[in-house]
């Protein structure tokens, strides 16, 4: 069938697939290393436009040698298998790409090895034992992933017939389980490729599946393979959030855990103390742009106060284009804060703070607003927003009620039941599911 991969080493083939380009192996290559015989490939994509239906995997191989089948004197005929279709570079560049992408044949060796020492913890693992001594008597773990290695690329694919010592074979067999199918092949390839021929060529040859109509010679595979895997990022990697300030990135999670203990560890939060990034709703706003721009593959959800501050910051984002997995938000409403004291020029008031001074000190219920006389601890009106025409409001006494939540959150960690005043972090939780699965 029409629908393989495969990868080579030289003239070795190390690797094979199916069904469609291997994305995470096409992040070892970049456009510029493709290659293609242009008559040959010019054929495959008129003969695929003529098909009827999209290809089909039950089709005969029509078209994987499609030169090989035509006329005699086809000026095509004589085009080498290595020659049509694919992706090469040197294996200096493939290990420096690999090297950045944080696989190192030294990082291959070491899981490895970590392998085999927790294998031998089980308690139901049966050790392999050869005919006459144990050659793992005589080798580390270490070893055994050295040996491995160099002994699959001695033997190559295991139809060949190339002998290998009985060591070499029992290290090559405890290796078996690093090359299955569903395992990321980098980390393997950063081994086989230690020690090889800086100039040596490491070849994906793509041309069965432009043969089967996969693509077309012009599509720019290792570019889309590259954003298959940013999408595959978004969905299945930690969801980045990024908070005003070192308090909220501190409490949030912990207050997740308890809220919603299901999805908590889905989020990550910017670590403000251990980086000690500068805060802010600017901040919020200026690494959104800077992540994007960075190309950060994750979902990113830049959670705002529900204030004058906050709303002014999204207003300013609406001129922005985002990626689609990128959002940002403003803490939800409370039905609390719309009738809460406050402190302006005319003396004190009660005012609806939605929108205008609601940071996260006010999402863990009213008994932690409670101040030293048991009256609400108020908000003072401070700077006037010209971008959405209101004053920002600021809690009075944030150390305080800072105190008072982690107090709180030490209690209900500890197993203090979660009552009604966890409500409005509830509806944080949902803010943040909503934010992440729109995207």
């Amino acid at each position: 069938m029409s629908n393989r991969w495969h990868l080579f080493l030289k003239d070795l083939q190390i690797f094979e697939g199916k069904w469609e380009a291997p994305a995470r192996l096409m992040t070892v290559f970049q456009e510029d290393d493709k290659y293609m015989h242009r008559g040959w490939a010019a054929m495959i994509d008129r003969e695929n436009a003529s098909l009827p239906e999209p290809f089909e995997i039950d089709d005969p191989e029509k078209f994987r040698n499609y030169p090989d089948t035509g006329p005699d004197d086809s000026e095509y005929d004589s085009v080498d298998a290595d020659e049509r279709f694919g992706y090469k570079t040197t294996v200096e560049t493939a290990a420096a790409r690999l090297d950045l992408m944080g696989f190192t044949a030294e990082r291959c060796r070491r899981e490895m090895a970590d392998c085999f020492r927790d294998l031998r913890e089980w308690p139901v693992h049966e050790r392999v034992v050869m005919p006459g001594s144990d050659p793992a008597q005589n080798v580390t773990d270490d070893e055994i992933s050295e040996i491995g290695l160099q002994a699959y690329l001695k033997r190559g694919p295991a139809w060949t017939e190339k002998k290998l010592t009985r060591l070499e074979q029992f290290c090559l067999d405890k290796l078996e389980i690093f090359f299955e199918d569903d395992l990321d092949h980098r980390l393997l390839i950063a081994g086989l490729l230690d020690r090889q021929d800086p100039q040596a060529i490491l070849r994906l040859d793509l041309s069965d599946l432009l043969s089967g109509g996969a693509f077309k010679s012009t599509d720019q595979v290792s570019t889309q393979a590259l954003q298959d895997l940013r999408e595959e990022t978004a969905s299945t990697g930690p969801i980045i959030v990024l908070t005003e300030g070192k308090f909220d990135s501190r409490v949030l999670p912990r207050a997740l855990k308890l809220v919603r203990p299901d999805i908590a560890g889905y989020f990550k939060f910017l670590d403000f103390d251990t980086t000690r990034a500068p805060g802010g709703t600017d901040k919020v706003v200026a690494n959104l742009k800077s992540f994007a721009a960075a190309g950060v593959m994750n979902r990113v959800i830049g959670l705002l106060d529900n204030d004058t501050a906050g709303r002014e910051a999204i207003k300013k984002l609406e001129g922005i284009t985002l990626p689609k997995h990128y959002s940002a938000c403003l803490l939800p409403d409370l039905d609390y804060a719309s009738f809460y004291p406050t402190l302006g020029p005319s003396g004190e008031a009660s005012d609806n703070i939605n929108g205008r001074a609601c940071s996260l000190e006010f999402y863990f219920g009213l008994n932690s607003l409670q101040g030293p006389n048991g009256d609400p601890v108020p908000v003072q009106w401070k700077a006037f927003k010209e971008l959405v025409h209101d004053y920002q409001g600021e809690l009075t006494n944030k150390p305080y009620v800072q105190a008072r939540i982690d107090a709180l959150l030490i209690a209900a960690e500890a197993g203090d039941p979660l009552d009604e005043s966890w409500e409005p972090m509830r509806l944080i939780a949902q803010t943040l599911i909503d934010n992440a699965e729109t995207h």
